[in-house]
């Protein structure tokens, strides 16, 4: 999921809703920048705090080629363990991410 700045995403809650039960099925959802540069925290301000706490994945400075080229990757090595992958998600494996 491509999100504005820091990791910010709408609040309306149909989106939030349909996120979390799209989470709660054992969907794996990375939130990355849009922009050009910086880093994803989730936390940082409120409209991504409720991201955090559903379970989204913060992809702090991947970008979005880059999340969803390791996201393959990982679930054809791990297709039935989304802890290990989310778990590796936030790990830097081979200088992707700082």
């Amino acid at each position: 999921m491509a999100t504005y700045g820091s990791g910010n995403a709408p609040t309306d809650a149909a989106f939030i809703k349909t996120l979390s039960g799209a989470i709660k099925k054992g969907l794996i959802v990375i939130n990355v920048s849009q922009c050009s540069g910086g880093s994803v925290t989730q936390g940082k301000y409120e409209t991504s705090k409720q991201l955090k706490t559903m379970g989204v994945v913060d992809g702090a400075d991947l970008n979005a080629e880059a999340a969803l080229t390791k996201l393959m990757v990982l679930l054809g090595q791990y297709p039935n363990d989304a802890k290990k992958v989310k778990k590796l998600m936030v790990t830097s494996l081979c200088g992707e991410m700082s």
